[in-house]
């Protein structure tokens, strides 16, 4: 693990601990894990907690997963020739190459991303977009992979794609002892736009579009075409696509569309309603409606969604159609 003077803390020690459990579990130190400075020297993490350092960069080993943390040390180091030379010489000589949340700049930085898929924090996205165009930024991922290369979503993030290194390594009955030792999921369903939508929302510059936001998420069963949500709004239908083209990177009605998605799948996740409920509850309409939603935004339908993610240990009877 690398780092360096304001590195997010939970970037370094949620991955850590995810590969530490698998050692533990395994009774024999499959991963043998140290933190790398520049020098070798402790460094002091955004919260104020100081790392001790394990070695230097010039000491690891060349055979290894090498991470990148992110955090608000990252843009204080996207200028340091020395680490950036370090991470491509390391992207030569090591398995993988690891970014966890905004860390993934420092590898686009380095040139290391470039013609790969990658993600990172969804708040950067816009900004990592102009500053690296070479790349295929994919906002809504909670992990990627192209290669040898991985990148993970924000913060947590990271623990997510270290059980999935895990199960890669192995084998998956070993992550999921580790993701219930951690009390975590083995595999987080949907992206991250599930999490940033609600978010971006309450942050929007326009009190208009907050409180419309707000509406259409305490009601998606509503009529929310866009002449309604500009009347709800008061402002131009034109008005209202360029505030929500600014403030989300989407349409007004693909925000509904993804509102009512991101519903449909919290329900799929942990509840044993049947697709019609689900459809109707989440604003959809109908079991077709819900299936095509599915298809053209994740690529599943409903049913395989559900038996991949679903907690099935909580599914009751299906209910019929709400009143």
């Amino acid at each position: 693990m690398v780092a360096f003077p304001d590195a997010l803390l939970l970037d370094v020690t949620g991955p850590l601990q995810v590969f530490g459990s698998a050692n533990q579990m395994l009774n024999r130190t499959h991963y043998d894990i140290g933190i790398a400075t520049q020098n070798g020297e402790p460094v002091k993490t955004g919260v104020g907690v100081t790392l001790s350092a394990d070695l230097s960069f010039d000491d690891v080993p060349a055979v290894g997963d090498l991470i990148v943390p992110g955090g608000p040390g990252v843009d204080a180091v996207l200028d340091n020739d020395i680490l950036l030379e370090y991470l491509r010489q390391a992207a030569q000589d090591q398995n993988r190459i690891i970014s966890v949340c905004s860390g993934s700049m420092l590898l686009a930085q380095a040139g290391l991303l470039d013609g790969k898929e990658a993600t990172s924090h969804w708040s950067r996205i816009p900004e990592l977009r102009d500053r690296y165009p070479d790349v295929q930024w994919n906002p809504d991922a909670i992990f990627t992979r192209d290669g040898r290369t991985y990148c993970s979503a924000g913060v947590t993030a990271g623990i997510d794609l270290a059980l999935a290194l895990v199960e890669d390594d192995l084998g998956r009955a070993l992550a999921l002892e580790v993701a219930r030792e951690l009390v975590v999921y083995m595999r987080r369903s949907g992206g991250q736009s599930q999490y940033s939508r609600p978010l971006r929302a309450e942050a929007a510059v326009s009190s208009s579009i907050r409180g419309l936001c707000s509406a259409i998420a305490q009601d998606p069963t509503r009529d929310w075409r866009v002449s309604s949500m500009s009347a709800f709004a008061n402002m131009t239908e034109r008005s209202l696509h360029r505030h929500f083209v600014r403030e989300f990177g989407e349409t007004p009605s693909r925000y509904v569309e993804g509102t009512r998605l991101d519903l449909a799948r919290s329900f799929l996740d942990h509840d044993g309603r049947n697709l019609e409920e689900v459809s109707y509850l989440s604003g959809f309409g109908s079991a077709q409606n819900l299936r095509r939603a599915f298809e053209k935004l994740l690529g599943v339908t409903p049913n395989d969604y559900r038996d991949r993610f679903g907690d099935h240990n909580s599914l009751r009877p299906p209910r019929g159609r709400p009143a």
